[in-house]
C-alpha cells in the first residue's frame, strides 16, 4: 500500500481521450457525381453550392498502456449541394455525407516523458461505415416534391500522425496531426444491397474520405 501511494502512475492503466477534429476530403468520385447532375440538367443554369467541402468531426478513444495501443471511434460529415431558383420554380439536390469510424491506434514514443509533455507517432487501421443521401426536391408554382435514395458503404483505412500531450494538473492537452488514406467501397441502396450507385460512364461511386487530420483535446489518466 505504501508502494502504491508513492507511485500512483504506476497503477495506471489507461487514459481516456477525446479530440475536435478539422478534416479535409478528396471525395473525387462524389464531386465528378454531383458535377455529371449538373451537366444532365440543360434547361437551366444549375449552380453547385458545396462540393465535398473539409469540415469538422470529434474523436474518443481509450489507450491501454500495458501495449501501447488505443481504441478510438470518430465522427465526421460532408456534403454536395447544387442549387436553381427563380420566381416561379426551385430545384435543390442535396447530399449529405457522414462517416462513423471504429480503429486502433499504436503508439511509438518520440520525446519526452509522462511528466515533462509527450511526442509520439501514431500508426493507425480502422474501418468506416458510411451513409449518403441524395435528396432531390423540385416546386413550380408552389407545388413541391421531394425524393431521397439513401445508400452506404463500408470503407477501409489506414495512416499515420503525430500526438503532442502536456500535462496539466489531472488532465493532459492533447493536439494531434495526420494523414489517412482510405479505400471507399460502393455505395449500395440501403432498400436494395444487390444494387449500388454508379456515375456515367458505369463506374461505381465510391467514398473519398483520404486526407489531413488535425485534432486538439484532451486526456485523463485512469
Amino acid at each position: 500500500m505504501i508502494l502504491f501511494f508513492v507511485h500512483p502512475t504506476n497503477a495506471q492503466s489507461g487514459k481516456l481521450f477525446f479530440e475536435f477534429n478539422y478534416n479535409t476530403f478528396f471525395h473525387g468520385s462524389l464531386k465528378n457525381f454531383q458535377e455529371e447532375f449538373v451537366n444532365d440538367v440543360t434547361e437551366v443554369d444549375v449552380q453547385i453550392n458545396d462540393n465535398f467541402p473539409s469540415n469538422y468531426g470529434f474523436t474518443i478513444g481509450y489507450k491501454i498502456n500495458s501495449i501501447n495501443t488505443s481504441i478510438f471511434g470518430s465522427y465526421t460529415n460532408t456534403g454536395g449541394k447544387i442549387s436553381y431558383s427563380d420566381f416561379s420554380s426551385t430545384i435543390r439536390l442535396t447530399q449529405p455525407l457522414t462517416g462513423y469510424t471504429l480503429g486502433g491506434i499504436y503508439e511509438f514514443a518520440l520525446l519526452g516523458d509522462k511528466n515533462t509533455g509527450e511526442l509520439m507517432l501514431g500508426a493507425k487501421g480502422f474501418a468506416s461505415y458510411s451513409t449518403l443521401d441524395i435528396v432531390s426536391f423540385n416546386e413550380i408554382n408552389g407545388s413541391g416534391e421531394t425524393e431521397t435514395i439513401s445508400t452506404s458503404s463500408f470503407d477501409l483505412g489506414a495512416g499515420i500522425g503525430v500526438i503532442y500531450e502536456y500535462p496539466i494538473s489531472i488532465i493532459r492537452l492533447r493536439a494531434s496531426v495526420g494523414f489517412d488514406v482510405v479505400f471507399g467501397g460502393k455505395q449500395f441502396l440501403k432498400e436494395d444491397r444487390d444494387f449500388f450507385i454508379e456515375d456515367n460512364s458505369g463506374s461505381p461511386v465510391r467514398t473519398g474520405w483520404t486526407g489531413a487530420r488535425l485534432g486538439i483535446g484532451a486526456s485523463i489518466p485512469l
